[in-house]
């Protein structure tokens, strides 16, 4: 196989061992535990840039003190090829399971050759970084990353989703989320250990005037909309005890909100939506059209992916006003807080100049399942180490049923978005059933209905989440 470039063939074997934990979970009986061991620590090692000693593991903290490492590269270099020369093919194309498995133990001596070596000449070049225990701790320690995706009412099944998780002892360590995922992951990320009893009740308990209005004139935020969304019910909800407002950099589960923003040069040129009078067309089918029209702005020369929490500036910005601009669904949802933050305003003004941009909008148009924004914000540092396993969780897909076959236009669209994050998550988790989109304030009844959807559909990936952050044995290597 010729030598990829390095990010391409890290990206390569982290979907080589998510297909190995699969393969494994089918048929464990073909490959010996100590041999499955062993592939796991080669394929997360070889995928190793750089870490931040004493991060990973129960007791890993970011904030200890240490300085991150850059990993001599060379070592690496050689396992990485190893891995994708001899297990590639296996993992990756054989459709047999258990010739798959198989033909992956035939490779077993020379891996553990490839891998002892790497892991020996990274301890000897990195003798004053770091202890053999925490480099050991990095590579055996997983930890899970979530990518809701937006989709209006859809993404009311996140919350029996995550429930379930929580349930199993599963939990987030980092959430980045677009649209409705940003709304209800920053709600997820306020607490460790989030009551979501409460967090139902109090869903429940919503009126339309907690959320909603009507638009407001000259909005310097969001583009203009049908309705105003000003989040004022949930703006209460995300202050400190004495009332002053929660940030991003404040909440317990480190949390990215996908944005996107209207470039100016673009602007002008875009095609205006009609001025219609509701009573002529209802508000529904008003919905429709223009969610239909959400479609010219798939487009890198009109939007700009920015990604909120990702750097100390935006960290500063208040959770309400990263989850209402990742709302902000161009001529459906205007975003206009019902109380402005001056800090916010400050930071949201210097993006808008930095970026050349009119006004920020729905990051579902840049990227609706955002695993990319995930994945690099992992490697940026964003949570320590670079261990980790991503579920994108997706629930804005053609499906038929009153709610959803008029909106087929906008989801084959933002499907197709997809091809571009596949070589990001571990795990797609498409929800059906799911609400419809434009319920987003639903009954009672339909937020029960979309918990037990979510809570039944996290089965089906639990088996996999389990495997996957189950911590590793050390192999032997001798």
């Amino acid at each position: 196989m010729s030598i990829l470039p390095t990010e391409t063939a890290r990206l390569r074997i982290k979907r080589m061992e998510a297909a190995l934990i699969r393969s494994h979970l089918a048929r464990p009986d073909v490959l010996p535990a100590a041999d499955y061991e062993l592939l796991r620590y080669a394929l997360v090692l070889a995928r190793l840039e750089r870490f931040l000693p004493g991060a990973a593991g129960p007791q890993g903290r970011k904030d200890a003190g240490r300085q991150e490492i850059e990993l001599h590269g060379e070592p690496l270099d050689v396992l990485r090829q190893v891995l994708l020369d001899q297990l590639y093919g296996p993992l990756r194309e054989q459709r047999n399971v258990i010739l798959r498995l198989a033909q992956v133990r035939q490779q077993i001596d020379s891996v553990r050759v490839a891998l002892k070596s790497a892991r020996h000449a990274l301890l000897a070049a990195h003798v004053n970084d770091f202890s053999a225990a925490e480099l050991d701790a990095e590579v055996c320690h997983k930890v899970l990353v979530l990518a809701p995706g937006g989709g209006g009412g859809s993404g009311y099944v996140y919350i029996g989703f995550v429930a379930r998780l929580r349930e199993a002892g599963l939990a987030p360590s980092y959430i980045v989320g677009a649209s409705i995922g940003a709304l209800l992951g920053g709600l997820m990320a306020r607490d460790r250990e989030p009551d979501v009893e409460a967090l139902m009740a109090w869903a429940k308990g919503l009126k339309v005037r907690h959320i909603f209005a009507q638009p407001k004139v000259g909005s310097a935020l969001s583009l203009p909309g049908l309705v105003r969304l000003h989040l004022r019910g949930m703006d209460k909800m995300l202050c400190h005890p004495d009332g002053s407002p929660l940030r991003i950099k404040d909440l317990a589960v480190p949390y990215d909100a996908m944005i996107a923003g209207v470039r100016m040069s673009a602007y002008a040129d875009m095609p205006q939506l009609p001025q219609r009078r509701s009573h002529l067309l209802g508000m529904p089918l008003q919905i429709a059209e223009r969610m239909v029209q959400l479609i010219s702005y798939f487009n890198p020369q009109v939007t700009k992916e920015l990604v909120l929490g990702r750097d100390e500036l935006t960290r500063e910005l208040r959770v309400v006003d990263a989850i209402g601009l990742s709302s902000a669904i161009p001529g459906v949802l205007q975003y206009a807080p019902w109380r402005e933050d001056p800090q916010s305003m400050a930071i949201l003004k210097t993006l808008r100049e930095e970026h050349g941009l009119f006004a920020f909008m729905d990051g579902g148009t840049v990227a609706n399942v955002p695993a990319r924004a995930a994945w690099e914000g992992v490697e940026s540092g964003r949570i320590g180490t670079r261990n980790a396993y991503y579920v994108a969780l997706d629930c804005f897909h053609p499906q038929w049923g009153a709610g959803h076959t008029w909106l087929f236009p906008v989801t084959q669209m933002i499907q197709s978005q997809l091809t571009a994050q596949r070589r990001y998550y571990d795990w797609l988790q498409r929800f059906e059933p799911t609400p419809s989109p434009v319920n987003l304030l639903p009954s009672d009844e339909v937020f029960d209905k979309a918990f037990q959807w979510g809570w039944q559909q996290a089965e089906v990936v639990l088996p996999q989440l389990q495997e996957a952050l189950r911590p590793l044995r050390l192999p032997v290597l001798d």
